[in-house]
């Protein structure tokens, strides 16, 4: 992907020893679970699907943390800096669309009884080569999404450590990629409980500060529309179209199902009642969340423009708040929000691409001759691999959080929406217009984002376009190759 001019400031500042601390402390904590959790790992299946044991408090706080991530904490306070409360219309509004309308397939998915969503495609379409092609779909989108991750984390401890970017960065890379490799999802799962839990309750005391500070609630729209009143307009400025919030919504929607770490989830569950109830909850729970993280990102607004703390770099809005606004026991509170919110997201996906990597590329192109422990030791391996050049990456990064959000959910719209939910429901569609319809979009949706959407199509709208044409030119081309039945054996033509 190419750069987008993204100038990110990395310069640091004195050492504050108060944040520094509670930091340090923080990662030993986590590096300390990973160990344990190591210890409980025996096979590849507690490293890949926690030996399916996954109960409904465990799963349920786990999707939550997964769920919250720079983007959420640090990229959504900045967007709501930069455009007001648009963002609920343009992304909060497809995400939590994604999670209801997940919830209404995820019997399919564990009937299915597969591990990843590339075994899921190979079962659709009857073709084990599907296993490969998605998977790199997937990887490319995780790659993506654990840079914005490492962006914003490294932003925000530079911010308020002092330490300078490029060090904490690899600090950072370092230790979520260490206590991931140890112990897979059982490592992943028992640190999102722990993480979940504290992010939501810590937000909810950040914004309660907040809003006391500023004279209560009423007071701060007040004031947040007083800065500007597109601040509190469904559309912003202009800068949302009803056209544009309708591709966001479809983008956004589009990314949950498709997720490999989701289906891996679902599928890590002990039972088909603790997949939906697990959804249910966390739904519930990343609604009220988001509506708290919406109105801090407008006390945070009001507080800096208050302060005249103004920043150019949206992202650094929450960061600046913290270090030059609130007092340092609520800063300390809300940098193990942030924290959590971004490692908890962060070695939920590191720990997909070593699953990607190892079962659906790996054991695929050895034509399944593998055995457990060496598809272990190929998924650690490929973990510390994509977390290391992930990390690299993170240190120029190509774009901001947000973008960078907004590329990886075109991706995965683009290449896997239509062609998933088709070939779920209509089991007599050509496997290989199903593989068709996933190149086209996969290429066409991120290469028409990348040419800078030209006469003003959406590119999630292109790639979803042609998406479909895949499947209806295929459907008339491959008649004679459709799967017909789940019992359909996959070959590999």
């Amino acid at each position: 992907m190419s750069s987008l001019g993204v100038t990110l400031q990395t310069g640091a500042g004195d050492v504050n020893p108060a944040y520094l601390g509670v930091f340090v402390v923080y990662l030993l904590g986590v590096l300390a679970i990973g160990a344990w959790a190591y210890l409980r790992t025996d096979d590849v299946s507690d490293y890949w699907v926690y030996g399916k044991e996954l109960g409904p408090t465990l799963a349920t706080w786990s999707y939550v943390a997964n769920f919250v991530s720079a983007v959420s904490v640090i990229g959504f306070v900045g967007s709501v800096y930069g455009g007001g409360y648009s963002i609920v219309t343009g992304i909060v509004f497809g995400l939590m669309l994604g999670i209801s309308g997940l919830y209404f397939v995820v019997h399919k998915v564990r009937e299915l009884n597969h591990i990843t969503f590339p075994d899921i495609i190979a079962e659709l379409t009857g073709r084990e080569v599907a296993r490969p092609i998605t998977g790199c779909v997937l990887l490319a989108n995780a790659w993506i999404y654990l840079i914005m991750q490492l962006v914003g984390a490294g932003l925000l401890v530079t911010t308020i450590t002092g330490v300078p970017y490029q060090y904490m960065i690899w600090v950072i890379g370092g230790v979520f990629i260490l206590y991931t490799v140890m112990g897979g999802l059982v490592s992943v799962a028992w640190t999102d409980l722990a993480q979940g839990t504290l992010m939501v309750a810590t937000v909810a005391v950040a914004l309660a500060y907040m809003v006391f500070d500023l004279g209560g609630l009423t007071s701060l729209n007040q004031q947040f529309m007083a800065l500007d009143p597109a601040n509190v307009a469904p559309l912003g400025d202009g800068a949302y179209t009803l056209l544009g919030v309708a591709a966001s919504i479809v983008a956004f929607f589009g990314t949950i199902f498709t997720s490999q770490s989701t289906v891996v989830r679902i599928n890590a569950t002990d039972s088909i009642r603790t997949a939906k109830f697990h959804l249910a909850a966390a739904g519930f729970i990343l609604s009220v969340f988001y509506v708290m993280l919406v109105m801090l990102g407008a006390g945070t607004t009001v507080a800096l423009n208050g302060a005249g703390l103004a920043v150019e770099n949206v992202d650094r809005a929450f960061p600046v708040l913290i270090m030059d606004y609130v007092p340092t026991t609520i800063g300390t509170i809300i940098i193990v929000a942030i924290m959590s919110g971004i490692l908890s997201t962060t070695d939920t996906r590191l720990h997909a691409c070593g699953v990607t990597a190892a079962h659906d590329l790996y054991d695929y192109f050895v034509d399944g001759e593998a055995d457990d422990d060496r598809l272990l030791l190929v998924s650690r391996v490929s973990t510390v691999g994509f977390g290391v050049v992930a990390t690299a990456a993170a240190v120029n990064p190509p774009g901001t959080i947000i973008s960078l959000y907004n590329w990886r959910a075109i991706l995965l719209t683009s290449a896997l929406l239509i062609p998933v939910y088709v070939a779920l429901y209509y089991r007599n569609t050509s496997g290989k217009a199903v593989l068709a319809s996933i190149v086209l979009g996969a290429v066409c949706g991120p290469g028409w984002n990348a040419l800078g959407e030209p006469f003003g199509a959406p590119a999630a709208f292109v790639g979803v376009g042609m998406a479909v044409l895949g499947l209806v030119v295929g459907r008339y081309a491959w008649q004679d190759t459709a799967v017909v039945s789940s019992g359909a054996a996959p070959s590999d033509d």
